[in-house]
């Protein structure tokens, strides 16, 4: 079984269970050759967390994730989680680092499920303030043009024109 992670995929948690008949030098709490467990070196451990299940004592594992990552399984996955015995491992989708990775785990390790988080989308309520209402179709695109504007103009023209009659008589003289 192959399980890709996307690059750049966000917020999604795989759990795996790890046969509790592994040797112990592949797996314990301090230190787990992920590159024997999932065929890759290109998982950040920062981003793997290895639970002993022992240490958990009293709490089940769907109550360890919900308190450590704010997740709440679904009953059904919730019951296969709380099943697993030995070592569960689970990886978030930042241990991929944004880039796709190729998990396979190894026979050792089985796949129990993967929480994929439902996006929520928030819409903001409309603005009311006077200060939001801005001044786009309230004022025209271009202010009036005033009347020593317009003056400036016409006396430019007449300059203008005044100097290419003057240029014209000089020609016509010389």
């Amino acid at each position: 079984m192959t399980l890709e992670i996307a690059a750049n995929e966000f917020g999604q948690i795989r759990i795996f269970e790890v046969d509790p008949e592994l040797p112990a030098d592949v797996i314990t709490s301090d230190h787990t050759d992920l590159q024997r467990l999932f065929g890759t070196s290109n998982l950040d451990e920062t981003y793997v967390d290895v639970i002993r299940i022992a240490d958990l004592t009293t709490m089940q594992l769907s109550d360890y994730i919900l308190q450590g990552y704010d997740v709440e399984l679904e009953s059904h996955d919730a019951s296969m989680v709380n099943g697993i015995e030995g070592y569960a491992i689970l990886i978030m989708s930042s241990a991929a680092r944004g880039l796709p990775v190729r998990l396979q785990p190894a026979s050792e390790v089985r796949h129990i499920t993967s929480h994929v988080p439902e996006p929520t989308l928030t819409v903001s309520e409309p603005l009311t303030s006077e200060a939001a209402r801005g001044v786009i179709g309230d004022v025209p695109a271009k202010p009036p043009k005033s009347d020593a504007r317009i003056g400036g103009m016409v006396a430019t023209v007449v300059l203008i024109l005044l100097f290419a009659l003057v240029g014209l008589m000089i020609w016509i003289a010389a």
